[in-house]
């Protein structure tokens, strides 16, 4: 299992990352001390981080897994946002 250092670089790498995976993605928000939640409309994920009480939403791709480029944006936002960017 990746570390959580390991995830984020991943996530934060230049040019961004092609194959970063929703499987990836929800063990970094494990890490980050984010609850998972799906549904809603269809395909819907969101994560809340409790701390901070801010929630990050969106559709999951389909009909593969990895992220498309303005799902890793917001989640990179959503990182440095909720401050666990820092390792």
């Amino acid at each position: 299992m990746p570390k959580k250092k390991d995830l984020i670089e991943k996530l934060f790498r230049k040019p961004y990352p092609r194959n970063f995976t929703v499987r990836e993605l929800d063990m970094l928000m494990s890490k980050c001390n984010c609850s998972k939640s799906q549904g809603g409309r269809g395909s819907g994920i969101g994560y809340y981080h409790e701390k901070t009480g801010r929630m990050l939403q969106f559709d999951g791709p389909h009909p593969g897994k990895e992220l498309y480029k303005y799902q890793i944006d917001m989640i990179k936002r959503y990182i440095e946002e909720i401050g666990e960017k820092e390792v």
